[in-house]
């Protein structure tokens, strides 16, 4: 079949979801299908994939915490658009955060395809899960033949107003790739006890009790380091707390790579997930997994779709400071996390891009 998978964010920018649609796509294609991506016109000369195709315009704007990218296509690159998709003839288009404006639901209209939707995120406020995502999807499931939900948690934000079946397929990781780019051992030269924090520097994610933990652990601890990968708006609050309390052995480092990623997660002694609010799933968590790295966060909504009987030690409640603390110390002896070492190393293999890609096939099929 002819599959387009539809991006609404800059594909230039890593993200889950991104992510989750260069996997999809590479694993599709090993099934026998031709795949095409389809993206907003955002940084696209920084854009490495191949095979993606850009329409439309970006601004981005901060609601409820978090950036959110408004995207369409006018003039122009609206009428390429619909001779893109005249010409392509795609027998599945398929959506993921169809409800971002403004791109997705273009392609929607001007597509006769069979239209299938992924819905990856979780509400940011009460308001906007309770009432905006129900009313919204209810409008939106109408014009939509197949509907894939990356969690039991996110769904239950979508369902309310609907009896439409909804499939659970989770985000995927993909294990071979990770074995080949992900180091086999810690190469790391010094004997400091390394955390390592990665995601947007925007306060729902977490990265100030990343960093207020550290600071406590580390009076206790003095050989102890944090590592912090990422940007954002709140770059400049870390810094300054970093600088009020002449905090040492913190580094920050703004986007890394994916080599670099699985790098820093190999060498870390610890991975630090203290996520607030607003994550459908913890595609984070399973690449921490994915090297033999234990975890230590907060157990939102999303993150318990992942957390296993086993890892429940290392999370608690989202906020709980001191508690998040605890449950870093308990991490510290070398036989704890040999053996949630040796659990993540199993348990991800049932995430595998290429068992889950055939779920996803499935549904296509439907």
């Amino acid at each position: 079949m002819k599959i387009a998978l539809v991006c609404p964010y800059d594909f230039s920018r890593p993200g889950g979801v991104k992510s989750h649609i260069v996997s999809l796509s590479k694993h599709l294609a090993i099934i026998g299908h031709q795949i095409k991506i389809i993206a907003p016109n955002i940084n696209a000369n920084l854009v490495e994939e191949e095979n993606v195709h850009f329409f439309g315009r970006n601004r981005s704007v901060n609601i409820g915490g978090t950036k959110i990218d408004l995207n369409v296509a006018l003039g122009e690159e609206k009428k390429a658009l619909k001779n893109f998709l005249k010409k392509e003839a795609f027998d599945v288009i398929h959506y993921h955060t169809i409800w971002n404006p403004f791109v997705p639901l273009q392609v929607l209209k001007h597509s006769s395809a069979k239209q299938v939707a992924t819905f990856h995120d979780t509400p940011k406020s009460q308001f906007v899960g309770d009432w905006i995502m129900p009313a919204v999807a209810k409008g939106i499931f109408t014009f939509l033949d197949q509907i894939i939900s990356v969690s039991k948690s996110q769904s239950q934000f979508i369902s309310r107003f609907s009896k439409r079946k909804i499939h659970i397929i989770p985000n995927g990781i993909d294990l071979g790739e990770i074995a080949q780019i992900a180091p086999t051992k810690n190469s790391r030269n010094d004997d400091l006890f390394q955390m390592f924090f990665m995601g947007r520097l925007e306060p729902r994610k977490g990265v100030m009790h990343a960093l207020q933990a550290f600071h406590q652990l580390k009076e206790r601890y003095p050989q102890m380091k944090l590592i912090i990968a990422g940007d954002g708006d709140g770059r400049a609050e870390v810094e300054q707390y970093i600088n009020a309390h002449s905090l040492v052995d913190v580094e920050l480092l703004g986007f890394v790579s994916e080599a670099d990623k699985y790098r820093l997660l190999k060498e870390s002694d610890i991975y630090l997930a203290p996520a607030l609010y607003g994550e459908s799933f913890g595609i984070v968590l399973l690449e921490s997994m994915a090297v033999g790295t234990p975890i230590a966060g907060y157990a939102n909504s999303g993150y318990k779709n992942v957390i296993t009987a086993e890892m429940e030690d290392g999370f608690v409640e989202p906020g709980k400071l001191d508690q998040l603390v605890s449950c870093i110390e308990k991490l510290i002896p070398t036989s704890k996390r040999e053996t949630l070492a040796k659990h993540g190393l199993e348990e991800v293999k049932k995430y595998d891009w290429a068992e889950v890609s055939k779920e996803v096939n499935e549904v296509y099929l439907k």
